[in-house]
């Protein structure tokens, strides 16, 4: 009998398997991620099983990156990988600038295949997937396994109707119908400040309003709700699961009652019969799925230790070096934005060594008086991750693990990472050309959103 199924495995990972290949995507089964910012709700799966079942199936296997962050992309997963699999396997990644992911897979000597924006590629005789790139390094991909379709969102933020039928339009070329949709349900990042619950609960409505603009231009036959399984994990983040949504709320959302009996969630271990399943013989298994995750709620209480307190001269180390090596990269840029007051200085407020420091692209680092006043506040050892990593930015709002000082702060923290983010994407002086229009695009977003603002305001 032909196989052609889809088995869940944890978070924002599912496999997809017939008679002529095996394809397993964005594995994170065990661990925290963003810097001991988020833990797993299900910890019972591990690198080691999955593995193992790979080197099972008899099968050519290919594993598939949408995007870089820890949840997706996991390198304890890969180390192991490279120890324990015995067969051939094939990772895939979308078509970069900066190359990073690519670079790293072939470094570690795994074979690699880019994927160029929309173009099919055949994995077996009956199976495909297609990736499209979109914002901030990520991407989305339509499978095609024995007839049938899967379109994986991730966290791909398709927030407006133009988002929505542009998605729309790539898969009108490729495919009659969505089978099944993956997207994310749950916010994945610092939506607020303890005590500002009317924010969180906006970022938690957001999230399901996205879900049915998602679902009146794509109308899937079954929606799977997916890549939020997760809970934030440190003492200094944890306030940020009292609004969270949870597989119920998605359940119970009045904005997506139309669609309720096509919403079906999965639990590590549910397979589907992509051939003979539908909605309706499904609702068994998304009635166990409920109970499954329901029951695991309880767990985000068990929170992570806290790190270390490190010196604030070692975090003045990791800026100097910081601000050295963005100098160099984007040639003396960052200053000259400084300048220009695109960014300007920041001021961290270090909570456990009760230390405020303002850092400067052009002026360096300066210790400022313990209650001056302060753009964000975080620990030492989140600043210093901040200074140290190609990502300390994008994982520090990803795993919430700070404070902001009032409402324009988030802007002046995140304008200040400009140049970080630029770099690890591969925009720097020797691509001058690709930089100028990212900055281009960059000034014409604020602008739009200092517009929106305006308008709201008057």
């Amino acid at each position: 009998m032909q196989r052609n199924r889809l088995s869940f495995v944890n978070h924002a990972s599912f496999i997809i398997e017939n008679d002529s290949a095996l394809l397993l995507v964005d594995p994170w089964l065990e661990g925290p991620a963003f810097n001991n910012g988020w833990s797993l709700l299900d910890q019972s799966t591990s690198s080691e099983a999955l593995i193992a079942r790979l080197n099972k199936a008899g099968l050519p296997v290919f594993i598939w990156f949408s995007h870089e962050h820890p949840d997706h992309f996991s390198i304890p997963f890969l180390k192991k990988f490279r120890e324990q699999f015995r067969g051939i396997a094939t990772f895939l990644f979308q078509h970069t600038l900066d190359k990073r992911v690519v670079g790293y897979l072939r470094k570690n000597g795994l074979d690699v295949a880019e994927c160029k924006e929309g173009v099919p590629v055949a994995l077996g005789h009956d199976m495909r997937i297609t990736v499209f790139p979109y914002s901030d390094g990520d991407s989305w991909c339509l499978i095609n396994s024995g007839g049938r379709t899967i379109v994986n969102l991730n966290d791909c933020a398709l927030t407006t109707d133009k988002h929505c039928r542009a998605v729309k339009s790539r898969l009108d070329a490729l495919a009659p119908r969505v089978d099944y949709l993956f997207t994310q349900f749950g916010y994945a990042n610092w939506v607020g400040n303890p005590g500002q619950s009317s924010l969180h609960r906006a970022a938690a409505r957001e999230k399901i309003s996205r879900i049915a603009l998602q679902l009146e231009h794509l109308k899937p036959r079954v929606t799977v709700p997916f890549a939020s399984f997760v809970y934030f994990s440190a003492t200094d983040n944890a306030y940020l699961n009292e609004q969270q949504n949870t597989p119920q709320d998605i359940v119970a959302a009045p904005a997506l009652a139309r669609w309720s009996h096509t919403i079906r969630f999965l639990r590590p271990g549910s397979t589907v019969d992509l051939d003979s399943d539908s909605a309706a013989s499904l609702t068994r298994e998304h009635e166990l799925a409920l109970a499954h995750w329901t029951g695991l709620l309880d767990q985000r209480a068990r929170l992570l230790p806290a790190a270390p307190e490190v010196p604030l001269a070692d975090i003045k180390s990791a800026f100097l070096k910081y601000r050295s090596s963005m100098a160099e990269s984007l040639h003396g840029l960052p200053a000259a934005l400084e300048f220009s007051r695109r960014i300007q200085p920041l001021v961290i407020h270090l909570s456990d060594l009760q230390q405020t420091v303002q850092v400067s692209y052009r002026q360096g680092w300066k210790v400022l008086q313990r209650d001056a006043a302060f753009h964000v506040a975080m620990s030492s050892n989140n600043a210093a991750f901040l200074f140290k990593n190609e990502y300390g930015f994008d994982t520090t709002q990803v795993n919430g693990r700070f404070r902001t000082a009032h409402a324009q702060a988030l802007g002046v923290f995140s304008r200040f990472f400009l140049p970080q983010r630029m770099a690890k994407n591969g925009y720097d002086r020797r691509r001058p050309l690709h930089t100028v229009r990212y900055l281009a695009r960059n000034a014409l977003a604020r602008a739009g959103r200092q517009l929106q603002t305006a308008l709201r305001l008057s």
